[in-house]
């Protein structure tokens, strides 16, 4: 997620030779009094963003030293901001947020809460950066209130936007995307389009983490029309970026590269090194899923280099574990036994290195991937014990992190926030309606007329508010039963196996036992307790793949063909049917297919075959 960082960037940018000029030109006849302060601040913003650092830097520090000499607090806060905006450009992290801090405390013993909040908001965006994420949410709290009491919304919703990219980070979702709506919202009702474009894309970005893609590419290409609307070419660039990552999560390599090499380009000529890094890592992806291992590991190491300059650790987390995960398929394409345990052992050990950093800072998603790709690595090195372990750890954080309680928390937010947004669109455009009336009326009836408007207007107004209220309330009681309904309809299909087939499974068992038939007894239990494996796992999910429900009724099927030995089944599937991605309700066809063998093929004495197709 992106961060709306406050650096004194969104200030004037066009900075001429002219305007240092006459502030050098002021400096030549000032004493040391307020107007020099103002003057060496100005220089130090002006040279900074001309690429003079050297000469910002003594502007900068001359004028906080003269600030200090006359006690001149305001000038004083204004020179160190440009300082540690300095300071945060060029990676000097701890140094900027000592600097910000002092800004801070003056600004907020002199009363400037504006400039109290933009300190707030760095200080918070540094702790981000460095993923110590309950100070970053002090901090931004803190910048929300500074920005209420001046009542500025644009940098409260700039500042919810920070917020949600925090909380992302910790994986609550739901709540995320509550301030990312709440936000967005509010910039819509100031009529601020140029914040706008990164609300779309962070709410696309999280459905994309829950691989809701239609939803995904429907913000990212709303994100690409603001962007160009307001002539953002950061945010155009981030926009490719963006649907070529949903077109990698849906297997479409070609449009991704497409997409990622019009972003990367992009990024280049503006000189931005993270978003760079960011790029290189999505081609790394491309080319993992690719199998092209010396261009995903190109690009990533790539994306190391240029994070380890940053200082961005989080993300340096990620891409250890990205190459630790390519080392791992490069061994298995080793013959020589002792090369193979080699590139195993490197990539365990960059796991953990990346497994180390990503603990550090709390980065759950992070975390998650680096279980899996160990689980896999130890499982090919035969060491079970700690394959099972990892993969254990796994299951375990995915299902913190994306379940279906998750889900539809997120659903609930997207619906409210859409309930909400066309109940103020109704409200403002009632709004205009009363009014052009209320003026028409106080024209033609003068006085007496246009105060039986005014109370008929506010009447109406009472009435619609309560109406609206109403309605919006009916909506997400109506949103939530249907959601429930669903549910109960998912419960009803994953209804569990009939308890028939379990007695009489075991009376099979049984009997083998007793007739002493070791071979089938040990199979027949073997497959049976399987499949009582596979209906636990599934049972809290209210769809499965194709694929996990032919193995279901496979393993179903093979445990009544040794009970009915002369029943002959197939399973059959469209070709065009992708298994893996498609998904149905939960044990939909098992309770068909048990009827049909024992209401139907268990009473033929021959010819006993069930065809299945799908």
């Amino acid at each position: 997620m992106l961060l709306f960082l406050w650096q004194g960037t969104l200030r004037a940018q066009t900075i001429t030779q002219r305007k240092i000029d006459s502030l050098n030109a002021v400096l030549k006849n000032a004493k040391e009094d307020t107007t020099k302060v103002w003057a060496l601040g100005g220089l130090c913003g002006y040279y900074n963003t001309a690429g003079e650092i050297q000469k910002a830097r003594e502007a900068g520090e001359t004028a906080v030293r003269i600030a200090d000499k006359i006690n001149f607090k305001s000038g004083k806060a204004s020179a160190l901001n440009n300082l540690a905006n300095m300071d945060w450009a060029s990676v000097n992290l701890q140094e900027a947020m000592d600097k910000y801090n002092i800004c801070a405390k003056i600004n907020e013993e002199i009363g400037n809460k504006l400039e109290l909040g933009f300190n707030l908001n760095n200080i918070g965006n540094i702790h981000y950066v460095k993923a110590d994420y309950a100070e970053a949410i002090k901090y931004y709290k803190r910048a929300i209130k500074a920005y209420e009491e001046v009542g500025s919304k644009k940098w409260i919703a700039n500042t919810y936007n920070n917020l949600s990219a925090v909380i992302e980070e910790q994986g609550d979702y739901p709540e995320a995307l509550k301030y990312l709506f709440t936000g967005l919202k509010m910039l819509k009702e100031a009529g601020i389009k140029d914040l706008s474009v990164i609300f779309y894309l962070n709410i696309g970005t999280l459905y994309l983490k829950l691989m809701n893609y239609p939803e995904a590419m429907k913000y990212y290409q709303t994100y690409l029309a603001v962007a160009r609307e307001v002539g953002n070419k950061e945010a155009i660039a981030g926009a490719f970026a963006a649907i070529g990552r949903v077109y990698e999560k849906k297997g479409n390599y070609t449009d991704a590269l497409a997409n990622f090499s019009v972003a990367l380009k992009a990024f280049i000529e503006l000189g931005n090194k993270d978003p760079v890094a960011g790029v290189y890592t999505e081609f790394g992806t491309v080319y993992l899923h690719q199998s092209n291992y010396s261009e995903a590991l190109k690009n990533f190491n790539a994306a190391v280099k240029i994070y380890q300059e940053l200082g961005y650790n989080e993300r340096l987390a990620n891409s250890y574990i990205n190459i630790g995960d390519i080392l791992s398929k490069q061994a298995a394409l080793e013959k020589d036994q002792e090369a193979r345990n080699k590139k195993y052992n490197d990539a365990i050990q960059i796991l953990n290195k990346g497994l180390s950093l990503a603990k550090d800072k709390g980065a759950r998603e992070s975390i998650k991937n680096g279980y899996a790709v160990l689980s896999d690595v130890y499982r090919k090195l035969n060491d079970h014990k700690k394959a099972l372990e990892y993969h254990d750890l796994y299951v375990q954080l995915k299902d913190s992190i994306l379940n279906n309680e998750t889900t539809r928390k997120v659903e609930q937010q997207r619906t409210l926030y859409e309930v909400e947004l066309a109940v103020a669109q109704e409200k403002i455009k009632n709004e205009i309606a009363l009014a052009e009336q209320k003026a028409e009326r106080t024209r033609k009836n003068q006085l007496l007329m246009g105060s039986i408007a005014i109370l008929a207007v506010i009447s109406f107004l009472i009435a619609l508010l309560i109406r609206q209220r109403n309605q919006k309330k009916r909506a997400i009681e109506k949103a939530e039963t249907g959601h429930k309904m669903a549910e109960l309809e998912l419960q009803s299909l994953r209804a569990q196996l009939n308890p028939h087939f379990m007695f009489n499974s075991l009376n099979a068992i049984q009997d083998l036992i007793l007739k002493e038939d070791n071979h089938r007894s040990h199979l027949y239990l073997s497959r049976f307790s399987k499949l009582l494996r596979m209906l636990l796992d599934n049972a809290n999910q209210p769809f499965v793949s194709v694929k996990q429900e032919i193995e279901f009724l496979e393993l179903y099927l093979s445990l009544e063909n040794l009970r009915i030995p002369d029943l002959q089944f197939s399973i059959e599937k469209d070709p065009e049917i992708n298994t893996e991605e498609r998904m149905v309700p939960n044990m939909m066809l098992q309770p068909y297919i048990e009827n049909a063998i024992w209401h139907g093929l268990s009473h033929k004495k021959e010819n006993r075959k069930l065809q299945i197709r799908i």
